[in-house]
């Protein structure tokens, strides 16, 4: 019998998945009531052994080739989408590492009051394009704004617009040293509490692309018509029939713009979404969401997870976990909320949710989730969690860091707009 609950949309499905998928790397006490069963103790060891480091990492990526994965956003989407898209999500790989802040301290040995160290970044296949650290209570960025455009948009103008911004940083005055290191692709010191004012800077700095994107585009298709008007003699852009021919036209152009209008409109208001979530999640890495957050996980598997043996798996003792998403679903939503992921509890799947981890030489490795169980479309994409040692991405604080304010961005733009042509 199908649920009659709405099926959550694509973002929150993978936000949910990656979130819970990290959720073990972190949670080393944390197991369920199966704790007194010898599976339900070998996970819980599998996960207390990555503890006995002093760091530990997560790799995120999908498992499958570009053509499953734009299968799988088709079927999710309930239409066509572009293989740009599909190239992103096959490719993307998101890579988290923890640790103590002292190679003597294994992270399993940390006072409860304290907070890891962690360190992100995201990749599709080559160089990282965003990277975020919280070290000691301080919090650092870096993002690639060239890579950045070229993987989100793709268009030409997009990385013309994109080199022609980062051109600019060498004519900033230092005052703006901040922004021209941010511009530039450096590492850069931020105040978390200020995060608000960055999403709103964010969403302006958006919207005036949007705005001078349409005005290009409405400046070619103006000079288009024009064009058209000049070669037909009547005045009537090659229309032959008439009045109505003229007003058929008309109320052409007039739905092309409304249309267009409310594309733009749908376009700006996903970028919008996409700012918050990114500024949520990076403000989301001090020490008491990272508290929060623990806590949740380690109640979730406690009252809900069931773990049982499936055999070996290519030379690794194979454990599937299962949670009750109907059971479940108000303490994953707890769970979740200190990242900054906003879950209506109807949202979450009313079926059991499986994954696969696998274990070797006693440590977690791998987990495995398949994550139509999120979408019930029929396609398969699974998602791929590695486990490891060490810290995959460093988590230490870099050097020589300048402290970068919301207005310094919007005063280096200005001062591009007033002292170049470009802008």
């Amino acid at each position: 019998m199908q649920s009659s609950r709405p099926r959550p949309r694509s973002r929150l499905r993978l936000t949910a998945a990656a979130s819970c998928a990290a959720l073990l790397a972190v949670s080393a006490a944390a197991c369920s009531a199966a704790e007194q069963l010898t599976t339900g103790m070998k996970v819980r060891n599998a996960v207390v052994k990555l503890g006995e480091q002093s760091a530990a990492s997560v790799t995120v990526s999908v498992d499958g080739s570009p053509e499953r994965a734009r299968g799988f956003l088709e079927a999710a989407r309930g239409k066509p989408v572009p293989r740009r898209d599909a190239l992103r999500l096959s490719r993307a790989e998101l890579t988290v590492a923890a640790g103590s802040g002292d190679e003597e301290v294994p992270l399993k040995e940390m006072p409860g009051s304290d907070a890891a160290n962690v360190a992100a970044a995201l990749n599709f296949g080559g160089k990282d394009i965003a990277a975020v650290k919280s070290v000691q209570d301080k919090l650092y960025l870096r993002v690639s704004l060239r890579s950045l455009v070229r993987q989100a948009d793709g268009s030409a103008k997009a990385r013309r617009t994109a080199s022609e911004i980062v051109g600019l940083t060498d004519d900033l005055p230092s005052t703006l040293g901040a922004a021209k290191d941010a511009l530039d692709g450096e590492w850069v010191r931020v105040d978390p509490e200020a995060f608000d004012d960055f999403a709103r800077t964010a969403e302006m700095l958006a919207a005036r692309a949007s705005l001078d994107a349409d005005r290009e585009k409405n400046r070619t298709e103006s000079e288009k018509k024009q064009s058209g008007d000049a070669e037909s003699p009547d005045g009537k852009a090659g229309d032959d029939d008439g009045g109505d021919g003229e007003k058929s036209g008309k109320a052409r152009r007039g739905e092309d713009a409304e249309r267009a209008e409310a594309e733009r409109k749908s376009e700006q208001a996903r970028r919008t979404r996409e700012i918050r979530d990114a500024v949520t999640i990076g403000s989301a890495l001090d020490g008491q969401s990272q508290r929060e957050f623990v806590t949740g996980v380690q109640e979730l598997l406690r009252e809900h997870a069931e773990f049982s043996d499936r055999g070996e798996h290519d030379g690794a003792e194979r454990v599937r976990l299962t949670l009750p998403g109907d059971k479940a679903a108000d303490d994953l939503v707890s769970a979740l909320k200190p990242l900054g992921a906003e879950i209506d509890p109807d949202r979450v799947p009313d079926r059991d949710v499986t994954a696969d981890l696998d274990i070797r030489r006693g440590q977690l490795t791998t987990l495995t989730l398949d994550l139509d169980q999120f979408t019930g479309t029929g396609r398969s994409l699974p998602m791929r969690v590695e486990f490891s040692g060490g810290d995959a991405v460093p988590v230490t604080a870099p050097g020589g860091t300048k402290e970068l304010e919301p207005q310094d961005l919007v005063a280096a733009l200005m001062y591009g707009a007033l002292g170049t042509e470009h802008f």
